[in-house]
């Protein structure tokens, strides 16, 4: 638009349009609601800034590959939403959903703490167990009984047993 100014271009635009091009304008009027078009042309000059953002975060997601991944999951075919939505998928995810529930309600340090017990206790367990050639005699179970660590066992699950009963 050099030296010109917007309307100018518009006018000359208009001035140089073709009676053909006026008539199609025409028809097109004829059939569109004037007043839904003045209302979206409100809404966006209204909410312009808006439609910048999300116009701006639906550029990233293209870039990002995530809008593919978006609609992928759109067009998925009727046959393969069948398949998600079967009983056992549907049960295993609730499954999935409360065990991250559950887990997010223990204490972050014991959590910690027993991550990083775990792996030690684990191979001490297996290192003592492949040392077993025989069963356990009355007088070893007895003295397996009466450990603290089978106390702390039986007390814990018992505390946990009694905790169950009171929710229900």
């Amino acid at each position: 638009m050099s030296g010109k100014s917007k309307w100018e271009s518009l006018f000359s635009v208009i001035e140089n349009m073709r009676e053909e091009d006026v008539v199609e304008i025409e028809e097109v009027l004829r059939e569109v609601d004037v007043k839904k078009i003045a209302l979206v042309l409100r809404e966006l000059s209204d909410n312009a800034d808006s439609i910048l953002e999300f116009i701006k975060v639906s550029k990233m997601l293209k870039e990002s590959g995530s809008l593919a991944g978006i609609e992928g999951l759109l067009e998925v075919s009727d046959e393969t939403f069948n398949a998600i939505a079967r009983a056992e998928f549907m049960k295993a995810v609730g499954n999935a959903m409360m065990l991250v529930y559950m887990l997010s309600l223990f204490n972050h340090a014991t959590l910690m703490k027993a991550a990083e017990a775990t792996p030690k206790c684990v191979d001490k367990a297996l290192e003592e167990a492949s040392r077993v050639d025989k069963g356990l005699g009355l007088i070893e179970l007895l003295r397996l009984v009466r450990s603290p660590e089978m106390a702390i066992v039986i007390k814990g699950f018992m505390s946990m047993v009694k905790c169950f009963r009171s929710k229900s």
